[in-house]
């Protein structure tokens, strides 16, 4: 979720806040860009009953991002996250892998705009774009693979509010998935957040040098083989003119998996520097 109606007050656009595990309606003014350095750690649960051998599987994933804004409406969208996996046994024994994950290519149009104060606004944007394999095994599901999505932001005052939906058509598998798109199965991503602003009470973009947040989103994700599991994910979040510092935390609430790995925790931490 972004207060990005502050871009419009700075010649270097402010680092755009947005949710920590989604996306957002708001994008980098034209000609300049985000970059996204974002580290996760993710436990998962291998236990697959008769179909795998039981295991712990750890992911340290870099995720690098960069967004471009073409327009005041439109932006281009590129992510790489490069791996570290660690698979411990429990008949014993450990596999250590390292790779690059399928890079996404996100075009976003935001259609619609109201900015009903001088830091309040409502945003609404399309996604369209493409997973596409790198063949680096065991890390990417050998595909290409369509996106399209949708993302609502809302600012009011101290309060935010962010919706995002998002389908991924896939188009083949790996033969042993961990994650969710790695299967046949098609992959829809439900997620909600709130932001409220701790510090400053008062926030304006010509005088106000940074601000903390504290926000709480809900991350689903639904598998067309039935699959599914939904994480709570609470979060802080600093806010300065050209940067951002984010950490999160995401607990599984709710989940059915039969398929891949199962989610234990994940915890994750950024920045954002714009250009």
């Amino acid at each position: 979720m972004q207060l990005a109606v502050v871009l419009l007050f700075f010649a270097r656009p402010a680092a755009a806040q947005e949710p920590i595990n989604a996306d957002s309606a708001t994008q980098p003014s034209p000609g300049h860009v985000t970059i996204k350095e974002q580290l996760r750690f993710m436990s998962l649960n291998g236990d697959q009953g008769s179909r795998r051998e039981q295991s712990r599987i750890r992911d340290l994933v870099l995720s690098n991002s960069v967004a471009i804004g073409l327009s005041s409406d439109w932006s281009l969208n590129l992510r790489v996250p490069l791996v570290a996996r660690w698979q411990n046994y429990d008949r014993g024994g450990t596999d250590r892998e390292q790779g690059i994950g399928d890079v996404t290519t996100l075009v976003k149009w935001r259609f619609f705009r109201d900015d009903d104060g001088p830091l309040n606004t409502t945003r609404i944007a399309l996604l369209g774009g493409m997973e596409t394999r790198t063949g680096d095994n065991p890390f990417t599901n050998d595909a290409y693979n369509p996106i399209l999505g949708i993302a609502a932001t809302k600012i009011m005052g101290r309060h935010g509010l962010n919706g995002h939906l998002q389908w991924t058509f896939t188009t083949d598998g790996a033969p042993d998935p961990i994650l969710p798109g790695m299967s046949t199965a098609d992959v829809f991503r439900c997620n909600g957040a709130y932001l409220y602003r701790l510090s400053p009470a008062e926030f304006t973009a010509a005088t106000s040098g940074g601000a903390w947040y504290a926000m709480i989103e809900a991350n689903g994700v639904y598998e067309t083989n039935g699959d599914h599991e939904l994480l709570l994910a609470p979060g802080v979040m600093y806010e300065a003119r050209t940067w951002v510092f984010e950490l999160s935390v995401q607990l599984p609430v709710w989940r059915e998996i039969d398929h891949r790995a199962k989610t234990e925790y994940v915890v994750i931490a950024g920045v954002r520097i714009a250009l």
